[in-house]
C-alpha cells in the first residue's frame, strides 16, 4: 500500500496521482489521505510506503515532496540537463521539488487556461503561448517527472510494483482537407510560400528562394486532383502501418456568405461524394480507422459538432469515436465538453499548428483536465506531436533531420503514445512532402517501433 499524506486533498492532486498511476503503470494499491484521516485510520501496516506532500516532513522515513504551488512562466531550474522544473517549486534541501505541481502545470496546460479566462486565445499557435522558451516543447517533461517519482518510490520501497516499458504506439494519421485544388487552397499555399521565400531571401539564399517561387507560380496556374488514398496505403503497407483518416463532414449553418468559413473550412461535401464514402468503407475494411475532422466552427458549437458527427456516421455506417478539429481549433471552455457529450473517446487535437512538440508536456495518452469542474475528462487525448506543415509551411524545412528529440523520446519514455499527421493531399509530387513521412516511418520501423 502507498499512502499519500497531505494537509488538504486538492482535486488537481487526485488528478495528477491518477494520471501518474495510469501512465507509469502503478500496480500497488494506493490511497490519498489527509494527516487527520491518517491519524485515525488503521489501514497502515508494515510494508506501507508513506509519501508526504506537505510544507514540512513529519515522518522521518517517508518520501517527502515539498508542496510549492507557485510558478512563474519560463522561470526554470534544469535538473539532470533535460528536466526543467519551476524555480518557485524547489524545496530547501538538495534537488527536492514539487513533482506533482510541476506535472499539473504542464499536463493541464494551466497557462493556456488562465490566458483564455482573460479572453486571450492562442489558437493552437506556440507563438501566442505565454511560454516563450520553445526548447521546453521538445521535452516530455511530464513523463520525466513521473519517472523521477517512480524512481524515488522504488528507492524507498522495493515492494512497490510498476509496469515495465511498453512498445511505442504511434497513431499515423491523415487529415482529409482537400480532394482537389481550390482557390482557397491556392491562397493558403501562396501565403505560406511567400513567407518562406521572404525568409530565404533575407538569408541571402536566392537560389532556393527562386526555386520555391517557381513552384509557387506553377501551383497557382495548375489544377490538381488529390485522390491519394491508395498511394498512402501502398507506402504504409511497407511498414505495416494502419492509419486514421480524419474526414470532414460539413453542416452548413448560414445561408449568407461567410469569408472565414469559405477560406478556412474544407470545400468538399461528404453527403454528395459517394466515391469518398466508399473509400472510407474500403479503408476501414483494410484495418484503417476513420475519425471526425470537426470544422473550425464546430469546436465551439455543440449542435454543429453533433450534426457533423452524425452525418459522418450515417454516411459510412459506423460509430465515430475518434476526433481532431480542423486547424486544431480548441476552446478550453467549450471543445472538451463537446467531445465528452458526443461520444468521442479519443481526440488528437492538442498539438501546435506552427511547431512540432509536446504541447501538454507529455508523450503518452492521457485524460485532459477540466479546470472548471476540477476533474479529469472522460475521453483520452493522444498528443499530436509532428505534422507535415510544421516542417514545411512553418519551418521551411525539406527533411526530418531536426527531429532527433522525437526519436530520443521514443526510447526514453516509458509509455510512448502519440499522433503523427501528414495531410492526405501532400502525397503528390506537387507538394513533395511524402519523403519526410517515409523517413520517419522507415526509421521507426527499422528500430522495431512500429508493427
Amino acid at each position: 500500500m502507498i499512502l499519500v499524506l497531505t494537509e488538504n486533498i486538492s482535486p488537481w492532486l487526485r488528478y495528477i496521482w491518477g494520471q501518474f498511476s495510469e501512465i507509469n503503470g502503478l500496480k500497488t494499491e494506493s490511497r490519498i489521505l489527509t494527516y487527520t484521516d491518517y491519524s485515525k485510520t488503521t489501514a497502515e501496516g508494515e510494508g506501507d510506503l508513506i509519501i508526504e506532500y506537505a510544507l514540512k516532513q513529519r515522518y522521518p522515513l517517508s518520501l517527502f515532496i515539498p508542496r510549492k504551488e507557485f510558478f512563474k512562466t519560463d522561470d526554470y531550474v534544469w535538473l539532470k540537463n533535460n528536466l526543467p522544473v519551476y524555480r518557485d517549486t524547489l524545496g530547501t534541501q538538495g534537488t527536492s521539488y514539487d513533482i506533482f505541481y510541476n506535472a499539473f502545470i504542464h499536463l493541464s496546460r494551466k497557462e493556456e487556461w488562465e490566458k483564455e479566462k482573460q479572453g486571450y486565445f492562442i489558437n493552437s499557435y506556440s507563438g501566442r503561448h505565454p511560454r516563450k522558451n520553445r526548447a521546453i516543447w521538445n521535452i516530455p517533461v511530464v513523463n520525466y517527472l513521473f519517472d523521477d517519482l517512480e524512481h524515488k518510490i522504488k528507492a524507498k520501497n522495493k515492494q512497490v510494483c510498476f509496469d515495465g516499458q511498453d512498445k511505442p504506439a504511434i497513431e499515423f494519421s491523415h487529415d482529409v482537407d482537400y480532394l482537389a485544388k481550390t482557390v482557397q487552397l491556392k491562397i493558403k499555399y501562396c501565403s505560406f510560400n511567400l513567407y518562406n521565400i521572404a525568409k530565404l531571401f533575407l538569408r541571402l539564399q536566392f537560389k532556393k528562394g527562386l526555386i520555391k517561387l517557381g513552384r509557387t507560380t506553377r501551383f497557382i496556374l495548375t489544377s490538381r486532383n488529390y485522390w491519394h488514398f491508395q498511394q498512402w496505403t501502398d507506402i504504409e503497407s511497407k511498414f505495416e502501418i494502419k492509419s486514421v483518416y480524419y474526414i470532414f463532414a460539413s453542416a452548413k449553418r448560414k445561408k449568407w456568405f461567410n469569408l472565414q468559413e469559405w477560406l478556412i473550412e474544407p470545400s468538399y461535401d461528404l453527403l454528395s461524394n459517394h466515391r469518398l464514402i466508399e473509400e472510407c468503407k474500403k479503408l476501414m475494411a483494410g484495418g484503417n480507422k476513420v475519425g471526425i475532422h470537426g470544422s473550425y466552427s464546430s469546436a465551439g458549437e455543440p449542435a454543429l459538432f453533433q450534426e457533423e458527427k452524425h452525418k459522418l456516421e450515417t454516411c459510412i455506417g459506423s460509430q465515430i469515436t475518434k476526433g481532431r478539429q480542423h486547424w486544431l481549433q480548441f476552446y478550453e471552455n467549450k471543445t472538451p465538453y463537446i467531445y465528452e457529450n458526443s461520444g468521442i473517446r479519443e481526440d488528437s487535437t492538442l498539438g501546435f499548428n506552427d511547431i512540432s512538440g509536446f504541447r501538454s508536456g507529455v508523450a503518452s495518452k492521457y485524460n485532459p483536465y477540466d479546470h472548471k469542474n476540477e476533474r479529469a475528462f472522460s475521453f483520452k487525448e493522444i498528443p499530436l506531436v509532428i505534422m507535415d506543415s510544421h516542417l514545411y509551411d512553418y519551418g521551411g524545412a525539406d527533411d526530418c533531420n531536426s527531429l532527433g528529440w522525437f526519436f530520443d523520446a521514443t526510447e526514453s519514455v516509458k509509455k510512448f503514445e502519440i499522433s503523427v499527421n501528414w495531410h492526405q493531399r501532400t502525397m503528390g509530387d506537387e507538394y513533395g512532402w511524402k519523403d519526410s513521412f517515409t523517413k520517419i516511418a522507415e526509421k521507426l520501423y527499422d528500430k522495431k517501433l512500429v508493427s
